[in-house]
């Protein structure tokens, strides 16, 4: 396998840790995302293959989907830190460790069959909005546990989907009607009955702290 041209600030996979992004072909085309051990050989070495890991499988029309928004987050990023931009590569990519980290936390919210269109677009905005930081330990959490791309669904995957894909008009509430939602038993007030219904009048004392009690109070004409 060749290094792929096409990389988010991965110039060599073989020899970084980092992604790898497969897009395959075909009537059930799927986007392939691998973790690579890379690593530089040593001088003993006459050829080596770093250990891959399959991360995550999806569907060609989810990727074509996600993949615009996830290439200008990352050259977003990419340029804040004077590197050069990437692309999406037709057959593979790789992807620096950290952004193919927050690559697959996105897809994982997104990777089942069932996902409409408008939680993919929630989705996208919600990954958006958390920090760098975020998607990482999200990552970590996710990763730990169902971290193979044939756990589709599991554990922190289907909290991913849940998590992210939330707030579709579907999810949209009042909170009026929220359960649990109420108040105590009404109680009488007692005031409220002395005064005949009207409230009572309170003459305002003078304190320290108010001004008005160095004038006397002022006396009605005769």
């Amino acid at each position: 396998m060749a290094t792929p041209a096409a990389n988010f600030d991965c110039a060599d996979i073989y020899q970084e840790h980092g992604y790898l992004v497969r897009l395959t072909r075909g009537r059930d085309a799927k986007v392939h995302v691998f973790e690579v051990f890379g690593r530089p050989p040593t001088d003993r070495e006459a050829e080596w293959a770093p250990e891959t890991i399959l991360r995550c499988e999806a569907s060609r029309d989810v990727w074509d989907v996600i993949s615009s928004e996830v290439r200008s987050e990352f050259n977003r990023r990419l340029k804040a830190e004077g590197k050069p931009a990437g692309r999406w590569g037709a057959d593979e990519t790789a992807v620096q460790r950290l952004l193919g980290k927050e690559l697959l936390v996105l897809l994982w919210a997104v990777e089942l069959p069932d996902v409409k269109p408008e939680e993919i677009a929630v989705a996208i905005r919600n990954w958006l909005g958390l920090k760098t930081e975020e998607r990482w330990w999200l990552y970590t959490m996710t990763a730990a546990a169902t971290g193979l791309a044939h756990q589709l669904g599991m554990g922190w995957r289907g909290a991913l989907r849940q998590a992210l894909c939330f707030g579709t008009r579907a999810d949209t509430f009042h909170l009026g009607t929220i359960t649990g939602r109420g108040t105590l038993a009404p109680r009488a007030n007692d005031a409220f009955a002395a005064s005949g219904g009207k409230p009572a009048h309170k003459r305002k004392r003078s304190t320290p702290d108010d001004p008005g009690f160095l004038f006397n109070a002022p006396v009605p004409a005769e």
